[in-house]
């Protein structure tokens, strides 16, 4: 349940932090292209799509 919930976090902030960037490019119906490296969401985006596809693999053994 503690790594469910965890994801779900993470799942949320990357949301938050994909549509912050969509908003900087100035469309919400193409996915975000962007490689600025001057911008902290960029950076942000990135560490908590590592971390959440590292906590999904972890959530998935527990899988039948």
């Amino acid at each position: 349940m503690r790594k469910l919930e965890e994801v779900n976090e993470q799942q949320h902030l990357h949301s938050k932090l994909w549509t912050e960037c969509q908003r900087c490019q100035g469309s919400f119906h193409q996915d975000v292209i962007c490689s600025n490296k001057d911008c902290p969401i960029f950076y942000k985006r990135k560490k908590v799509q590592m971390d959440l596809q590292i906590l999904q693999e972890s959530l998935d053994r527990f899988t039948w």
